[in-house]
């Protein structure tokens, strides 16, 4: 038994190290995209439509838009989803136009067969869009002046096809706080493995390139529709960004830890493409990576519970080096564990509840796992 923990603190050590100096190597490259103010010598910059789409929005929308309108870019549109929504989303955009003349509101009242909402809303949107480039964003997204000029700028500068950044994160509470930064780490990570990144809050992207991938029309049944857009840019063989915000732009994910577990059940097992070893697979190494250092303090032999302890201070210094892009905060790694037990939960809740009721509901509607399984790649 003592020779089994010295092997599994071992493998353990062994892959958090590789893990750990090539996190450091692939942040190394990544801009931070902060609040401030940029040159804009030499900068001619291109039109642009802002894609939003809107589901019950009601205690957002208003400062979210707003914030987007008074943005200083010289030649942009708003164009703003309103995707069945049964409270005051609607009466909210019709007093933000009278304000805001220029904005513009598609309305959807009903949803056709093989879409899922909020895929279909950003293609509504897109039809309506007259810009050579598009961002899409959500409706609970917080922009700082300047966001749209800076991040533009950059993509033209770095000959950009696509740009994709991670949000500041607004959050109270201590382990929910812990959450977030473990769901963080997680979501870098599979960006880093996968060589291709696409986050909600943030897709800048030429619409010829949109076009060139297919556009949403190819994302129709795709719940982690952001993801999928990144995927399909890098298949295509266009060039890709990913970057990080400190100040640039904000959001509030969901209201408290309980919130966040259950609102992240569509995405979890259909980042597998729905498939169950996979899933369990990832759920074992979760638990193996994350977990087993700090319960491999108290089982074995000194040598297998110093590698433990060394296993440990390796994620602390990738809570350390990632506290400089993310929302990452050095006092969470007294709780990772626990973090990574929850997340743990919520990847074998998501795949064990779209596996029970045949099908994913999301926002009261509910979508067959048959026609979603046939849309995947």
């Amino acid at each position: 038994m003592s020779t089994l923990f010295i092997v599994l603190a071992f493998i353990n050590l062994a892959t958090l190290i590789l893990m750990g100096s090539v996190f450091f190597s692939y942040l190394k490259s990544k801009p931070i995209f902060s609040g401030t103010s940029c040159s804009e010598k030499g900068i001619i910059y291109p039109s642009l439509s802002v894609v939003i789409p809107a589901c019950n929005e009601e205690e957002s929308i208003a400062k979210a838009i707003s914030q987007l309108l008074d943005q200083d870019y010289p030649n942009f549109e708003v164009i703003v989803v309103n995707d069945r929504s049964s409270d005051r989303t609607g009466v909210i955009l019709d007093e933000l136009k009278i304000i805001y003349p220029q904005l513009k509101v598609v309305t959807i009242s009903d949803l056709p067969p093989n879409w899922l909402g909020k895929n279909h809303a950003v293609y509504q949107g897109v039809k309506e869009a007259t810009g050579e480039w598009l961002l899409f964003t959500d409706a609970d997204v917080m922009f700082s002046p300047g966001s749209l000029k800076k991040t533009v700028k950059y993509s033209l500068e770095n000959k950009l096809d696509h740009l994709t950044i991670t949000p500041d994160i607004t959050y109270k509470g201590f382990f929910y706080g812990g959450f977030i930064s473990f769901f963080v780490m997680v979501v870098t990570g599979f960006y880093l493995i996968s060589k291709s990144a696409g986050i909600g809050a943030f897709n800048l992207i030429k619409r010829s390139t949109y076009q060139e991938i297919g556009g949403y029309e190819r994302l129709a049944m795709r719940p982690v529709d952001d993801v999928s857009l990144g995927k399909l840019v890098v298949l295509k063989g266009y060039k890709q960004g990913f970057g990080f915000s400190k100040g640039l732009i904000s959001v509030k994910l969901f209201d408290n830890l309980g919130a966040m577990l259950k609102g992240i059940e569509k995405n979890q097992f259909a980042s597998t493409n729905y498939k169950v070893l996979p899933t369990l697979a990832f759920c074992w190494f979760i638990l193996f990576l994350h977990v087993y250092p700090y319960a491999g303090m108290f089982l074995g032999s000194e040598w297998a519970r110093a590698m433990c302890g060394f296993s440990i201070i390796i994620l602390v210094a990738i809570y350390y080096h990632l506290k400089k892009y993310t929302v990452v905060s050095l006092r969470y790694v007294l709780i990772h564990p626990l973090s990574a037990i929850l997340y743990f939960w919520a990847v074998l809740n998501s795949m064990v509840k779209i596996l029970s009721r045949g099908g994913l509901k999301w926002r009261g509607t509910v979508y067959s796992l048959e026609e979603l399984k046939k849309h995947t790649f």
